[in-house]
């Protein structure tokens, strides 16, 4: 018996081996390990059925200047100046110039301008040379804002740690080489002109306003080697002047508000403090991206040959990083295109003297005065090899639309599929995708000491890999179709991912010498230096107890739960404007933890004002009698007109309100509008435009995002319940007692939800978004804040190629279109123990003022850069936010429908129960009305218990004191009534 036992279940493995289908392909740790590089033959094959297959036409860069070879000039530059008097060019705007061009050839196209003084972002333009674009990468030309310290003695913060300085734009006439936004290349791009007539036209594709002061055509020359240079100043000796150190916080400007300052806490950098941070780095990977560029103004006092030293900490992982240098705007010979500071490993700092591959230093041949010295992040090197993987992951997206035109939504796993039959070339291009990532492998490990097993390259050998695999059997390519384009850990992400890590080019930087023979800079402090600094720093963890939170009694105490950066903003503004202003004092706290604010109440140990709280946070210190009913001041309805009033909902407890609206949050519509152009599609408007699209996107492998895909086990309100409300259903009964979700209106809205994933096939679980986004496997979907600043700031491959539209509606029965979502931002309360309520409230009416918010976001920004970006409670500052006009037109009318869900005891069962609806429904395919039912027996007994406990029904269910649900129509009422008089900002 146990014989046939065992026959039977080795057969059964034998049957389920055989039938089963893999659905990955699992990654190994084999290395594709060059032995010598490939054919360039075969290279050039690949690429060319690449681009030549796409769908989309394309002229890059590099095809153009292959399609106009020539050498350049190694003599003096022939040029052609245009001055130009220009009004400010506004989005969209174009400004027509001609010149007449008297030899063809390569030339540089040089640019004066001034960006309008109020503005906080780079402009970019497009430039069109008799009308046409004459390569893909003319389509974006940057010109950066220049910024600088509004000073260079530091400040203290509360905690006695060194805070950013201010910041200030240049506010002069720049000139600079044209570069597109991407920076692939450290010189000026060059443009093939014919002679005779020039016409130019610059469009601003930005929202940042600029204007063209002046035109300059220069005929492209060769930079010298070292060699040619060196032999240019034959006879200069080297300098006898001790040597100059240039601290690097000391930088006279830089081209991005990124760009900022560090404390690294070891003496082996100075300043050095045991305890209280000194600012004393340039922040690495605040300048990590190809363009950046901070200058230096360095006094010589003796002419002559000098070396140039870097004391740095590595920013990346076994892999070079590269600089240019340029010396009075000039870059001085071939080798300081893009130097490569080489990676030491470890985490030590270390010293770099710029030298040749023999270990022979550079000289650098400067006259007695001031001189400009700019370093700027390149990635040059590897340019090539950016664009092969941008290629790639072009082709794959559109392969893989190809293949789900063929297979359909979903892959028919037991089908015998020979793909090669519906597309021939399948073979051919995932051959193609061997070579080239095999290429770019070849190209680039020699930035990196550990070669082809580098870490920076993993990433690409993982994805050579299942490529390989999928070349033994490219027929059955289908099958695999998720290790190709869309699934974690696809071919298609680890390119993406790996385009990243090439392009980073972070470098923490300590000091600049420029010296002669025999000077060396100290690279790391004493081992004795930093045992005695780490005992320092370890007693004062004992003493100082400086990150403790103390309130003083003479002062308005406000805790803030956000980071230091917003607490060390605001402290600066509260001294320069506030307290002057009114004579209150302030000390403004880190929260040590916004949870235990109820605690510190009840042990008298709570702030005055409490500030950056999450939406459900005041209800429940309101609810317990810890927060202070802002109704009580007379003006606060007018006060309440600042903010959009569906953001005070969940502030309100028995028709008092506890908080007021600090931020924002929105919803809108995100789309790619490459991707949308390609396929002739609209962007939806209604829910009703959203399933008329979704099966033409899902022929073509993509989809449509809903942000319940990007939540775990259980769905909050924002994702599943704005259907209730633009379907004319509530949440609860108008009593508060129940819930409503029973009702026809709200019975259709989950139905309606439901419908989506069970009907229309929306993805269930998206992680990331952006990542899906990024790719095109989600070229739409809807957005929150978050998903908007990572998009605009962390994708400049997609630079106009997205876009918002809004938030999608339901039409109701009068055919309004109603674009309800739910969300909220965080709001700012006092504390009802407080004996400072008039001081309290005189900040708040402060802080919230239009003024004050733009002011604020300005300055918030310009500090900390772009992705600092604040979307402030007070409607009118939003409209004066640093956001480009296009997409501050969507934004400021989404605000209008923002509204969050009424807070009640018990709420949070309500919230569990419409989570365990969906579930049901799209995971268990039970009917929404069966599985509303089921919940709502829970949540009512949940929401009765609660009353009870806090005293609004007695044990038998009987009412002891009403409890009015107040929703956005009760605010504009109250706005209306007592709201709309003078607001005394």
């Amino acid at each position: 018996m146990k014989k046939v036992l065992m026959i039977s279940l080795l057969a059964l493995i034998i049957l389920v081996t055989a039938f089963t289908v893999p659905k990955t392909i699992f990654s190994s740790n084999v290395f594709y390990k060059p032995t010598a590089f490939l054919d360039e033959s075969k290279v050039e094959k690949a690429n060319i059925l690449l681009k030549s297959s796409l769908s989309v036409e394309q002229t890059p860069y590099v095809d153009y200047l292959s399609a106009h070879i020539m050498s350049l000039e190694e003599t003096t530059p022939s040029e052609h100046k245009l001055s130009v008097t220009s009004d400010y060019i506004g989005y969209e705007d174009q400004l027509n110039l001609k010149l007449d061009i008297d030899k063809s050839g390569l030339y540089r196209v040089f640019i004066e301008y001034e960006i309008e003084p109020a503005a906080m972002n780079n402009a970019t333009f497009k430039l069109l040379l008799n009308g046409a674009l004459p390569f893909d990468e003319a389509g974006l030309i940057d010109l950066p804002l220049w910024w600088r310290d509004a000073s260079k003695t530091f400040e203290l913060d509360s905690y006695g740690d060194e805070s950013l300085p201010l910041q200030e734009t240049v506010k002069d006439v720049h000139e600079i080489g044209l570069h597109n936004n991407l920076y692939y290349s450290s010189e000026p791009l060059l443009f093939h002109l014919d002679s005779g007539k020039l016409n130019i036209t610059i469009e601003n594709v930005s929202a940042t306003p600029f204007k063209v002061v002046g035109l300059k055509v220069m005929s492209a020359t060769k930079l010298p080697n070292y060699m040619a240079y060196k032999a240019q100043h034959v006879g200069i000796r080297q300098s006898t002047s001790a040597p100059i150190i240039v601290d690097a916080t000391q930088y006279s400007k830089k081209n991005s508000s990124y760009v900022r300052l560090d404390s690294h806490q070891s003496p082996t950098v100075q300043p050095f403090d045991p305890v209280n941070k000194k600012l004393n780095v340039l922040s690495g990977h605040s300048w990590n991206d190809a363009g950046k560029e901070v200058v230096f103004q360095v006094n010589v006092n003796e002419p002559g040959a000098y070396q140039l030293s870097f004391h740095f900490y590595p920013g990346k992982d076994d892999f070079n990083v590269f600089r240019s240098v340029r010396i009075n705007g000039r870059i001085p010979f071939e080798e300081m295109r893009a130097y490569a500071l080489k990676d030491h490993s470890g985490s030590k700092y270390v010293v770099e003297t710029l030298s040749d591959e023999m270990g022979n230093p550079y000289y650098f041949y400067l006259e007695e005065g001031t001189h400009e010295i700019a370093l700027r992040a390149e990635v040059e090197p590897l340019a090539q090899e950016l664009r092969t993987l941008q290629l790639l992951i072009d082709h794959i997206n559109q392969f893989a639309l190809d293949i789900r035109k063929i297979t359909g939504r979903e892959v028919d796993k037991k089908r015998t599929w020979r793909l090669s039959e519906y597309i021939p070339e399948t073979q051919a291009y995932l051959e193609a995708y061997d070579t080239l990532l095999k290429h770019v492998i070849e190209n680039s490990m020699q930035y990196a000491p550990n070669g082809y097993s580098s870490s920076t390259l993993s990433y690409l050998q993982k994805a050579l890999v299942k490529v390989d695999k999928m070349l033994e059997k490219p027929d059955e390519l289908p099958l695999y179709f998720e290790d190709l384009y869309s699934g974690s850990g696809s071919v298609n992400q680890m390119i993406g991912d790996t385009i990243t890590l090439l392009s980073e080019q972070p470098l923490t930087l300590n000091l600049m010498a420029l010296s002669t023979d025999g000077y060396e800079m100290k690279a790391n402090a004493p081992f004795t230096a930093k045992i005695i600094a780490g005992f320092k720093s370890f007693f004062a963890s004992f003493t100082e107890n400086k990150y403790v939170v103390r309130n003083d009694e003479d002062v308005l105490n406000i805790w803030i739960n956000r980071q230091i950066t917003h607490v060390d903003t605001l402290q600066k503004l509260v001294d320069s404007e506030f307290t002057p202003l009114t004579g209150i004092k302030v000390k403004i706290s880190v929260m040590p933890d916004a949870n235990k604010l109820i605690l510190a109440s009840a042990a008298n140990e709570a702030p005055d004002v409490a500030m950056g709280l999450l939406s459900y946070m005041p209800f429940d210190l309101a609810i317990r009698e810890a927060a202070y009913d802002l109704t009580q001041f007379d003006d606060f309805w007018e006060i309440a007109n600042r903010f959009t009033p569906g953001a005070f909902v969940p502030y309100i407890l028995d028709d008092g309100v506890y908080a007021i609206p600090e931020t924002l949050e929105f919803f809108s519509t995100i789309y790619r509008k490459d991707i949308f152009a390609s396929l002739g599609l609209d962007v939806p408007d209604t829910w009703r435009d959203v399933t008329e699209l979704l099966p033409e996107l899902q022929r073509y492998g993509m989809n449509f995002y809903h942000p319940i895909a990007g939540g775990g086990s259980i769905k909050w309100f924002y994702q599943t319940s704005p259907f209730i409300y633009q379907m004319g259903g509530e949440l609860y009964t108008q009593d508060g007692f129940r819930s409503a979700i029973d009702q026809p209106e709200a019975v259709a809205g989950l139905e309606f939800l439901n419908k989506l994933f069970t009907m229309y096939a929306l993805p269930e679980q998206e992680p990331i978004f952006y990542n899906a986004f990024r790719y095109g496997t989600l070229p739409i979907g809807i957005a929150d804040f978050t998903t908007y600043m990572q998009v605009k700031n962390a994708a400049p491959e997609l630079v106009g190629k997205w876009a918002i539209a809004p938030y999608p509606a339901m039409r109701d029965s009068d055919g309004e279109l109603n674009r309800w979502f739910i969300a909220n931002g965080r709001g700012s309360l006092i504390l009802k123990e407080t004996k400072k309520a008039d001081e309290a409230w005189a900040f708040l009416k402060w802080w919230t003022s239009e003024s004050v918010q733009t002011t604020y976001s300005y300055t918030l920004q310009s500090i900390y850069g772009p992705e600092y970006l604040w979307l402030s409670g007070n409607v009118e500052a939003v409209k004066n936010a640093p956001i480009d006009m296009q997409d501050k037109i969507v934004i400021l009318d989404q605000i209008n429908w923002l509204r969050d869900v009424p807070r009640t005891p018990g709420q949070y069962m309500l919230e569990r129960g419409i989570s365990d609806i969906w579930n049901k429904a799209v995971y268990d395919n039970m009917p929404t009305r069966i599985a509303i039912d089921r919940q709502i027996i829970t949540i009512n007994r949940e929401i009765r218990r609660k009353m009870t406990e806090f005293g609004y029904l007695d044990e038998q269910g009987n009412v002891i004191k009403t409890y009015n649900i107040r929703d956005v129509d009760w605010v504009k009422d109250q706005i209306d009534k007592h709201g709309r008089g003078r607001d005394d900002e």
